[in-house]
């Protein structure tokens, strides 16, 4: 076999016919054998052989990652370690100070009120004085924004601003605009103005993401919610040879366009149809975030009576959405936080499989984390409805669910095991770059519900094993991203897509699972990734 080289484990396949194999077969970029390596030498008696550097499982999958942010975040300024407004506002201070040249200073700021040492948000009162003529805008993940009056005045904001559907101006006492901007629809108000990113600050972004993605040993991604500029990046860097991280491009749906007209435009959308570049769900915003408040559930928010979180598309328009989607054969990927949010889709989702069967498209509720019930757990697995999740994020945001609910409640968020237990299908991922984007330390927190600034697990009681958290990464993610058989497993057949780690994390335990290194990432087979040591 020209071109073949023999890999020599050991070897997790996450093949369930095959768990454990001792070497690989690999040519023009697939697995052509999986078996014994006496054995694979007699097939191919001339293929070189290529020893592991440590233990081989099919490379990761994150399944819900904003790729090109993460690489645009680590070119600009990123302030989500803050601990402080103090450290906000200084940091902010030096880079106003080095980068004088800059008219709009567009910030990465993934922080929470109770991550900060005076326990609320900055806004524009702290920015203003550090922030010279530039306009300021503190991104935190398209939910919400925090500017300065600079970025206000630029977009007309005002007293007399009302506020969006789906979002609102935070006021002060006065009823002026405190520069903090709650939901997509208010954030947008400003954002707007923002000058665009250019495309090849986004090609930049790409390659740089790519490197680091690929350090962590994950060799494909779904990203949700892209422009028809940045999924044309993404067709560019295809075309180039250039995209090294198979990726399922997923469009941010456009609510204020009819459903019809949107769905005909992405028809005329070629270059995206496999594994290495696939178009994907269409992603949609139907709640809030719980590390924000908004998210729509079944209980008062503390602090604010009658308030039971924000639903950012309505019902209307989800239905009619839902049931296009449903009848022209394409899948859904909505964002759902809350238990109510996700009652009110899977509702929407029911009426329409009643006329166009939905299964096979593989809709998802994002997140999900915040009090669903198991009727509702049980009427996804039966819809075929997938849950994209992310451990990750539970350990940056549970602490502060615990300290506005309560022990109890928070010890019932993020549900995995219940999930599982009610036989529905779950897709691993990380929601990065806000969260820790290891799949390793997603893994960690699956297994061992550790969150930040808490010395006990929280909801032990819904934990998962090293394999169930395994599959997240790999053969479910390879599920949710329509490659079954193809990625996330090392079988006959599939993309030789595979990371190697210094440590076999079935025999290592749950409590190291963060701990181990990744020492060579290879998608297609070809080296997209090897450490120094």
């Amino acid at each position: 076999m020209d071109g073949a080289r023999i890999v020599h484990g050991p070897i997790r396949t996450m093949d369930p016919e095959r768990p454990v194999a001792e070497a690989m077969l690999v040519e023009d970029g697939v697995i052509r054998k999986v078996g014994e390596l006496a054995d694979l030498r007699r097939l191919a008696p001339d293929a070189p052989l290529a020893a592991a550097r440590g233990t081989v499982l099919p490379g990761f999958i994150d399944s819900h990652i904003h790729t090109l942010i993460v690489g645009l975040e680590r070119r600009r300024l990123t302030i989500s370690d803050a601990g402080s407004i103090a450290e906000v506002v200084e940091r902010i201070s030096e880079w106003v100070r080095d980068h004088p040249e800059e008219d709009w200073i567009v910030v990465g700021a993934h922080f929470h009120a109770e991550d900060l040492a005076e326990g609320r948000l900055p806004d524009r009162r702290d920015l203003d004085p550090v922030s010279g003529g530039a306009a300021l805008y503190l991104d935190r993940r398209t939910h919400d924004a925090i500017v300065n009056s600079e970025a206000l005045r630029r977009a007309g904001i005002d007293r007399s601003t009302p506020n969006p559907d789906g979002g609102w101006i935070e006021r002060d006492a006065q009823g002026e605009p405190t520069g903090v901007l709650v939901e997509r629809p208010a954030a947008d108000l400003v954002f707007s103005r923002v000058p665009d990113v250019t495309r090849e600050e986004l090609h930049a972004a790409l390659q740089e993401a790519q490197r680091y993605l690929h350090a962590l040993g994950i060799v494909g991604a779904a990203e949700p919610g892209l422009t028809p500029l940045e999924m044309s990046v993404y067709q560019e860097a295809r075309n180039r040879g250039q995209l090294t991280l198979r990726t399922l491009a997923m469009p941010l749906v456009d609510t204020g366009v009819p459903a019809a007209d949107y769905l005909g435009g992405l028809g005329t959308v070629t270059g995206f149809g496999d594994d290495t570049l696939r178009i994907g769900p269409l992603k949609v915003y139907f709640d809030g975030t719980g590390g924000f408040g908004t998210a729509m559930i079944d209980r008062e928010w503390p602090r604010s009576p009658g308030y039971h979180g924000t639903q950012v598309c309505s019902t209307d328009t989800f239905d009619d959405l839902a049931r296009h989607c449903a009848r022209e054969r394409w899948s859904m990927a909505v964002h759902t936080v809350g238990g109510e949010a996700v009652r009110t889709v899977l509702d929407s989702l029911e009426r329409v499989n009643e006329v166009y069967p939905i299964r096979e498209l593989r809709f998802s509720v994002m997140h999900g984390y915040l009090w669903p019930t198991e009727d509702d757990m049980a009427r996804a697995a039966r819809l075929g409805v997938i849950l994209s999740t992310q451990p990750a994020m539970q350990w940056r945001v549970a602490a502060g669910i615990d300290a506005q609910f309560g022990r109890a409640a928070a010890e019932r968020t993020a549900p995995l095991r219940r999930w599982l237990d009610a036989g529905a299908t779950l897709a691993g991922g990380s929601d990065g770059p806000d969260f820790p984007m290891s799949p390793l330390f997603g893994m960690w927190q699956a297994c061992t519900r550790r969150v930040r600034g808490l010395e006990e697990p929280l909801g032990a009681g819904e934990a998962v094993t090293v394999d169930e958290a395994l599959r997240l990464w790999t053969t479910d993610a390879a599920h949710y991203a329509f490659a079954d058989g193809r990625r996330g497993v090392l079988v006959e057949g599939a993309h030789a897509d595979w990371v190697e780690l210094d440590t076999d994390p079935v025999e290592c335990g749950a409590d190291a699972l963060a701990d181990i290194r990744v020492l060579r990432t290879v998608v297609g087979g070809r080296e997209v990734f090897a450490s120094g040591a």
